[in-house]
C-alpha cells in the first residue's frame, strides 16, 4: 500500500507521517482521523500555551508544553522542536528567550497544520 505522504509528494517539509503510518497498519481512515484531530487539536493547545505564557503562569506553561507532546510526536515535529518543548517543560530559559520558544512552537505548528490540511484534501 502507498503511503500517506506519497499522495502529496514533496508537501511535506515538516510533518512525517511515518509514525501514523507504522501505528495504522496501512488502514486509512485511521491515518486521516489522526491527522484530522491534530488540525483540529493544535490551534486550541497553542491558544491555552500562549495564555498562560501571557499571563505569566510558567506552571502552567509547562503543563500546556507537555500536554502538546503527543499531537506534535504523531506527526513527528518532535524533533523540530525538542529544545523549545524541553525549555518550556522546564522553564530553563530567560524570559525573552522562553517567548521566542512559544513563537517558534506557534510557527512550526501552524505550518504543520497547513501541510495536514493539505494533506486531508489530497485524499
Amino acid at each position: 500500500m502507498p503511503a500517506i505522504s506519497s499522495v502529496a509528494p514533496g508537501n511535506n517539509q515538516l510533518i512525517d507521517l511515518s509514525y501514523i503510518q507504522q501505528l495504522s497498519n496501512g488502514d486509512k481512515s485511521f491515518e486521516k482521523e489522526i491527522v484530522q484531530i491534530f488540525i483540529e487539536q493544535i490551534p486550541q493547545d497553542l491558544a491555552v500555551l500562549k495564555k498562560h505564557f501571557a499571563a505569566g503562569d510558567f506552571p502552567q506553561v509547562k503543563q500546556s508544553a507537555h500536554y502538546m507532546l503527543p499531537s506534535i510526536s504523531i506527526l513527528g515535529l518532535e524533533t523540530k522542536l525538542k529544545v523549545e518543548l524541553e525549555a518550556l517543560e522546564t522553564l530553563d530559559a530567560a524570559y525573552k528567550v522562553l517567548e521566542r520558544h512559544v513563537e517558534t512552537i506557534e510557527t512550526v505548528c501552524d505550518r504543520a497544520r497547513t501541510e495536514a490540511i493539505a494533506l486531508l484534501h489530497s485524499y
